[in-house]
Parts: C-alpha cells; sequence; structure tokens
C-alpha cells in the first residue's frame, strides 16, 4: 500500500509518550517516558549518524505543517513524494531530530537512519504498544463494515473505559501506527482498524500492534485487483488470526463459510457472532422499523434482551454482533453492550439519512464494493415501501479483472431493484447500463452521465417534471475516490443559491 504524502493533511497526527511497561530492551520504564535517541534506536535498529547523544524528543511527526519544537520528523516515501525534501523545513520549524532513510546533509540536529521509514514507523507504533503492558488493544480487518463495528465497539467500551481508536480512515501501514503511536498513560483500551489491498499488509500491521483481541467482520468481494479472487482476499485477512499471538482471543464471524473455516487452524480462545445457533454472541426475531433503524433480541452467551437499534439495514444488526462480540471479549457486561450498540447512531457517510426538496437521501458515498452495494439495496427496500426512488451509482474501485462483470452485474441487481431511475457514472457506466438493460429496466430510466454536475441538473429535472417528489428517495453511492458525497452538497448549494 502506498503511503499517503503526509503534506496532504490525512497524516498530521503526532505521538505522545506513554505509561509504565517493559518491551525487552533492558530498561524499565517510567511514567509518561520521553522519546529518546535510546528508545528511537532501540525501536527501530537505526544508526545515528550525528547530533547530541544526550537529546529527548517530544513527538513524533510526519507532516512538517504541524511539526512543533522538539518533535522528531520521519521522513517518509512514496512513489510520488519524498519527504527528505522536507527535512530542513521541518528542522527549521522547531523539529529536534530527524529519521531519514537516506543520508542528508545536516548536523544541527541528531540524525538517525534507517533502511525504510515506513518500516520504521510500524516499528516506533509497535515498541510504544510495548511500554503499555496492561493497555487492551483490539484489531479490526474486514471486507466491509470494518468502521462501523469499531465505532459500536467505542461506544460499548467508552461507558467504562478510556479508549482511543482509529481516526476516520486512518488504517493502512501509515495510518494505523501513527493512531497506535497515539496511546497514552491515560488510555486503557485502543480499537485499531486494519485495511489493506495487498498480500502482507495484514500481517505486518498485526505484528506492529500486536493485539489482544482479533475481529475479521466478513470476507467478500474487494480489493481484487490486488488480490486477485475472493480465495486471495481471505488469505490477505486471514493474516490477521495467523500473525496473532497464540492466547489473542479471535472474535468468529460464524456465518461466514471462510472465516468458519480459517479459524479451525487455531486453537486460540474464539468469541463466535452471526445469526447462527451456534454463536455465543447472536441475534434472533430481527424486525426492520425502516426509517427508525432495526429490532431484534441479542443473546449474549446465555443472555438474551430485545433491543432496538438506530442504525439502518440488516447488516447492521450483524455489526452490532461483532462489536458486541468484541466488547464481551474484553470484558463488557450485557448492560454496557445494550447501552453502547443502542445509543450507536450512523455517521460520515455510511447510510445516513439526509433531506433536499423534500426527498430523503441516503448518503452512503463512503466506499464500494458489490457486497456493500448490495447492503445498501437492501437497506432502501426496507424503506422505500410503496415510495419512488432513484439511485445514484458510481464506480465500485479495485476490483482488478472482475471489474466488467461486477459492474453488468450490479446493473442487474438495481434493475430488479424497481428503481425509477438509476444514474450512472465512472468508467464502468456503461457495463453498469447494459446490465440493467439486460434485466429488463427500460432504457429511458438509465441516464449515463459524465460528471456530477449532470447528475445534480438530471435529479433537479426529475423533481421539476414531478418524476420525483416529497417523501421519495434517492441512494447515492460509489467508491471513495468517486467523490459522491459531492453530488449531494451540489444539490444543497443548488437549494442555497436559488
Amino acid at each position: 500500500m502506498e503511503p499517503a504524502h503526509c503534506r496532504d493533511g490525512n497524516c498530521g497526527i503526532k505521538t505522545v509518550a506513554g505509561r509504565s511497561g517493559h518491551f525487552g530492551y533492558g530498561f524499565s520504564t517510567v511514567q509518561n517516558p520521553a522519546w529518546n535517541l535510546s528508545r528511537i534506536l532501540l525501536a527501530t535498529g537505526g544508526r545515528f549518524i550525528c547530533g547530541a547523544t544526550r537529546a529527548s524528543f517530544r513527538l513524533i511527526s510526519t507532516d512538517t505543517r504541524t511539526v512543533q519544537p522538539g518533535d522528531v520528523f520521519l521522513a517518509l516515501v512514496g512513489d510520488n513524494f519524498d519527504g527528505h525534501d522536507f527535512v530542513f523545513e521541518a528542522v527549521a520549524r522547531g523539529a529536534a531530530g530527524v529519521i531519514v532513510s537516506r543520508p542528508v546533509e545536516l548536523t544541527t540536529v541528531p540524525v538517525v537512519q534507517v533502511a525504510d521509514t515506513l518500516r520504521a514507523l510500524g516499528d516506533l507504533a509497535a515498541y510504544r504498544r510495548h511500554l503499555m503492558p496492561d493497555l487492551q488493544v483490539l484489531a479490526i480487518t474486514g471486507s466491509s463494515g470494518k468502521t462501523t463495528v469499531k465505532e459500536m465497539t467505542a461506544a460499548i467500551l467508552g461507558r467504562e473505559l478510556n479508549v482511543l481508536k482509529t481516526s476516520g480512515n486512518l488504517n493502512n501501514l501509515i495510518g494505523m501506527p501513527l493512531t497506535l503511536l497515539g496511546v497514552d498513560y491515560r488510555h486503557e483500551a485502543v480499537i485499531l482498524e486494519m485495511g489493506m489491498n495487498h498480500p502482507g499488509e495484514i500481517a505486518r500491521l498485526t505484528e506492529i500492534a500486536d493485539p489482544d483481541i482479533c475481529c475479521i467482520t466478513n470476507i467478500q468481494d474487494a480489493h481484487l485487483a490486488g488480490l486477485g479472487d475472493i480465495n486471495g482476499v481471505a488469505l490477505a485477512k486471514g493474516e490477521m488470526f495467523a500473525a496473532g499471538k497464540s492466547w489473542a482471543k479471535l472474535v468468529v464471524n460464524l456465518d461466514d463459510k471462510r472465516i468458519r473455516a480459517m479459524a479451525r487452524h487455531f486453537s486460540n480462545e474464539k468469541i463466535t457472532f452471526g445469526r447462527s445457533s451456534k454463536a455465543m454472541i447472536r441475534a434472533t426475531h430481527i424486525h426492520n422499523r425502516g426509517e427508525e433503524g432495526m429490532v431484534f433480541t441479542l443473546h449474549v452467551d446465555g443472555s438474551r434482551e430485545r433491543i432496538a437499534i438506530k442504525a439502518i439495514g440488516y447488516h447492521n444488526v450483524l455489526n452490532s454482533l461483532a462489536a458486541a462480540a468484541l466488547a464481551y471479549a474484553a470484558g463488557s457486561t450485557m448492560v454496557d453492550i445494550i447501552k453502547g450498540v443502542t445509543g450507536f447512531t450512523s455517521f460520515d457517510k455510511r447510510l445516513q439519512i439526509e433531506k433536499w426538496a423534500g426527498l430523503k437521501i441516503i448518503n452512503d458515498t463512503y466506499n464500494a464494493n458489490p457486497a456493500s452495494m448490495a447492503a445498501a439495496f437492501a437497506a432502501l427496500k426496507g424503506l422505500r415501501e410503496t415510495s419512488r426512488a432513484v439511485a445514484v451509482l458510481g464506480d465500485m474501485l479495485e476490483l482488478g479483472d472482475k471489474s466488467e462483470l461486477a459492474h453488468r452485474c450490479l446493473g442487474e441487481n438495481a434493475a430488479c431493484q424497481d428503481f425509477d431511475y438509476i444514474f450512472v457514472i465512472g468508467n464502468y457506466s456503461p457495463q453498469v447500463a447494459q446490465g440493467a438493460l439486460d434485466a429488463g429496466m427500460p432504457r429511458r430510466q438509465i441516464k449515463i452521465l459524465q460528471t456530477r454536475e449532470e447528475i445534480v441538473e438530471g435529479i433537479k429535472k426529475l423533481v421539476n417534471l414531478g418524476e420525483i417528489s416529497h417523501g421519495d428517495w434517492l441512494l447515492v453511492k460509489g467508491s471513495r475516490s468517486m467523490g459522491m458525497e459531492k453530488v449531494i452538497a451540489g444539490l444543497k448549494e443548488s437549494v442555497s443559491a436559488s
């Protein structure tokens, strides 16, 4: 996974030194220990080049825009940028030391050279994690739902513990270590989301985090460009179980046959969840309340309670079960689990219901793959009843040689949902349109558009013609880089500008 340029605002997290612990390097730690040269060298295996050997440092930073006096600047390198180009700027802003992977002409501050600064970032995070042996580390991966499960789990554990969690989408080989480096002596648990698009990434993230509890939410068709097929996805996600320590608890989705199969190879303690009657954490008597969310009976290791969650869609019942299982593994009570999941609301472009001109908009623009598209369609079906509905669909990316087929299937699925119109945009919009046509959707109801602005104008035209009106539904979804949320922003701007 290529590092994002750390001057773009996505990597501007800093680290804070933590509390007592021992990493096996021959010294005991003290409360809130500062970074110093010895600890940086021990963590990274780097080579001291020059500067004061007794220097101590405040934070680790990868972003020159936010570096503060006393920080250490770590120069990340990517295909389109080189953090070494900003080393002198970092020092000018007060950096008290730098970590580099190639020589720099700098003698004013301590310089540590490593073979690979990205790996050094992970090594520093791993070191930091082991300074606090009492910290519970929970790790979550999966093809979909991992962010929602992370937030639900935090809502449960946060009732009793001081929790640090992955912020936004900082779940890769840069973002996750930066999150873990943010742990300090106050934290009692950290919940880490792990993403990937190539083999080996989850193994490395697991090595860094050394989690006490591991969860794979599901195995679905996603990131096929780097993984080949769903079996490749299963192998890549399964790296979490394989790379974890033997006493880590495994949170296992019994409804997913691939996860079930891989879990059998490990003797670790297992906390199971799903709709299966064999699951320790399960749901029965599920009822869809439309916009109000879902109702079901939650079973937790013999106890049961009828609960209502505010999140829409059947898939969020399973997300609730995964969060409940993670929290149960971490020691949460039934009372805290119920209060946590029932208090959770959808957020951040994930099946959020918004309104415009009387229409109800489902904002599910955070990301998309075939499974999450199907989940969004199912959620809308449970909401719309007799109302009309329009789907605005962007490309599903990173599907490799399965892309054309997946988009034709998307079109077929959309046609079967009885949408009044579908608006499609992206390189694969012809395949989506063809799939819808093949499934019997009339051509006049399929709109292939080139820009988001054209989509906005097309929707406004439908409203003006009375094709859709008050109480009807608009689903907007696509992969993250498609920027489908801008369609919704454009609709709202058109109202304020009128």
